[in-house]
């Protein structure tokens, strides 16, 4: 029998595993409401945006950015830098103390699976946040001098990390940034590649060169720069969200050199539809993304937390069901 890892890097590398490496993070309730947990091949330990509580929906992340919490999620408020002054932007350590314990214990307890490190928000959605939404994408256009210093000072802060964080025992590093919409880039493609592919080159190839796997996470429609990940050396691309990108089409373009975690939908039948819908839309997710291996099996998101019952049991069973590559047909 592989161990989770070896079935992991197998796909990774588009090789055919065993079973198809599958992950699914649920919230207790939905655990609860299936009655047990489902198999994880892979761990992920994620950046901690957390640092100080103010009270019991609102805490300020390392940067000096207030965040409030919502029922599913949580979102910043009140971006902290007023004026495009990069000399403004906080210098911490984006490995906190005790981040280097948390991880060698995590591996300790997971000595068989497949274990990356996801820094949350790496580029774009920290100026974002530092911002504000429709203050960053005018910087984009109106202050790229701007753009640029602070896009290099967050540059220096994930090199410093990283010198540290390739030594640690795990297989791969993920950089987060959501790029997309629903219905597209949330930038102009050209600001893509003026300002973020080169940094994000960097990035890759020092992953690289320490021969752990690197992966991107980017909600929403990432259609138009898939192929500038692919020639600056991504490997694994997140979540792949059929609900805005085509699947099959992707897969066909660019299967050959990504692998591909998520892909199965929750924003459809899984919530709205019944039992049977949803394991086939599971299924069809699967069959596609699977084929000459390159798919990490994952749902594009976490399930909601309004998922019937029914609903939930049938999506878990599906999954099982497709790791072994049987689809029910």
């Amino acid at each position: 029998m592989m161990t989770s890892r070896e079935l992991a890097l197998k796909a990774i590398s588009h090789e055919r595993p065993d079973t198809i490496p599958a992950t699914l993070y649920v919230e207790e309730k939905i655990r609860n409401l299936y009655g047990k947990d489902f198999v994880n091949d892979t761990v992920r330990i994620l950046w901690e945006i957390e640092q100080e509580k103010i009270d019991s929906h609102v805490f300020r992340d390392p940067f000096g950015v207030r965040w409030e919490r919502n029922r599913a999620s949580a979102c910043f408020i009140d971006p902290p830098l007023k004026e495009p002054e990069a000399g403004q932007i906080p210098r911490i350590k984006l490995l906190p103390e005790g981040e280097e314990r948390r991880i060698r214990d995590i591996r300790l307890a997971n000595p068989d699976k497949f274990i990356y490190y996801q820094f949350t928000m790496t580029f774009g959605e920290r100026l974002w946040a530092l911002r504000g939404l429709e203050q960053y994408l005018a910087d984009l256009i109106e202050n790229p001098g701007f753009i640029h210093e602070s896009l290099d000072i967050l540059l220096a802060m994930h090199l410093e990390a990283l010198q540290t964080l390739v030594l640690l025992p795990i297989d791969g590093i993920t950089f987060g940034d959501d790029f997309g919409t629903q219905r597209g880039l949330m930038i102009n493609p050209n600001s893509f590649r003026q300002y973020f592919r080169p940094r994000l080159a960097v990035l890759y190839e020092k992953v690289r060169a320490a021969g752990l796997v690197v992966g991107a996470h980017s909600c929403g429609d990432n259609t138009a720069i898939m192929r500038d990940y692919v020639q600056i050396g991504l490997q694994v691309f997140h979540p792949l969200q059929p609900e805005c990108m085509d699947i099959s089409a992707i897969k066909r373009e660019y299967g050959k050199d990504l692998t591909f975690r998520g892909g199965i939908g929750v924003q459809g039948s899984v919530v709205y539809g019944t039992p049977d819908q949803v394991k086939r839309d599971v299924f069809h997710a699967v069959q596609i993304l699977s084929r000459d291996g390159g798919y990490l099996m994952e749902p594009c998101k976490p399930l909601p937390p309004e998922t019937p019952v029914e609903n939930v049991r049938a999506f878990i069973e599906a999954m099982e069901q497709a790791r072994r590559y049987d689809f029910g047909d």
